[in-house]
């Protein structure tokens, strides 16, 4: 039997700190003046997140685009999940810059004091550059390595045609993840397309790949009910790290040409 696809059961936790201090209070300032804004987005925010990113995608695949032969299959499929981190990062940009211009005015027609201001856009700030960075790191590395793994798959398809849902059976597993696990069913089944690990924020499953699994019937299965919409990919499949489902994407009806651009931001 020959294990794939795994994804690491221990996350790195250790707090990420982009930005200073110094840069934080300069772009909260620079929102306040209006010289920032979610037609002007910052771009040092945007590139240090998507950067970020983008070493999570390397560290996930196990390579990155300066290690791979140009043209390749590896080549292609971390282009493409490298534009993905970056178009992604440009939608939280979009988001948080949105979210901290929101505070500017107190009530209709009163504008709030600088360091109210600021306070509150601090913890904004924080969070989507710290809390949420955090989690979306951790994706990129699960989702990068199950891209890499999906490879690996499609090359040993023809002598190992099945795939067999596995847990990690510990007391922290996911009572709805704990449902999927041990069903197989063939690597071409659309079964993978929806629930190929990782199924969650730090998701911790796996699949095995053999010759040997009875298939699973999925008659009267039930699907899980706390798998999130935007894990609902393959990750190996639609070559992408971050679905188009996620809620950066629902950008304001004024400003959804200008995200067709990236936002005027610059790609990789």
């Amino acid at each position: 039997m020959c294990s794939v696809c795994e994804v690491h059961n221990k996350y790195d936790e250790k707090p990420i700190h982009l930005f200073t201090q110094e840069e934080i209070d300069m772009i909260i300032l620079a929102i306040y003046a209006g010289t920032i804004s979610t037609h002007n987005l910052d771009v040092t925010t945007y590139l240090k997140t998507a950067r970020k990113l983008s070493e999570g995608v390397f560290d996930g695949y196990g390579k990155g685009l300066n290690d791979v032969v140009y043209a390749s299959e590896d080549y292609y499929m971390l282009k493409a999940l490298t534009d993905n981190v970056y178009i992604f990062s440009g939608a939280k940009t979009y988001q948080q810059t949105r979210e901290i211009t929101d505070l500017l005015l107190k009530s209709k027609i009163e504008v709030r004091l600088f360091e109210d201001f600021k306070k509150e856009a601090t913890k904004i700030f924080v969070n989507y550059n710290e809390n949420y960075l955090r989690a979306e790191y951790n994706s990129a590395i699960a989702q990068a390595r199950t891209a890499s793994q999906w490879q690996e798959i499609q090359r040993e398809v023809e002598f190992l045609p099945m795939l067999t849902y596995h847990t990690v059976g510990d007391g922290r597993v996911r009572p709805t993840h704990q449902a999927l696990n041990d069903i197989a069913r063939p690597v071409e089944d659309k079964f993978w397309d929806i629930y190929m690990p990782p199924n969650g924020w730090n998701c911790r499953c796996t699949v095995l790949q053999d010759s040997e699994a009875k298939k699973t019937s999925l008659k009267g299965f039930k699907a899980p009910d706390d798998v999130p919409e935007v894990f609902k990919f393959n990750a190996g499949k639609d070559r992408i790290i971050f679905s188009n489902k996620h809620p950066y994407y629902d950008i304001a009806p004024q400003d959804k040409s200008f995200a067709r651009q990236n936002f005027n931001l610059p790609l990789p």
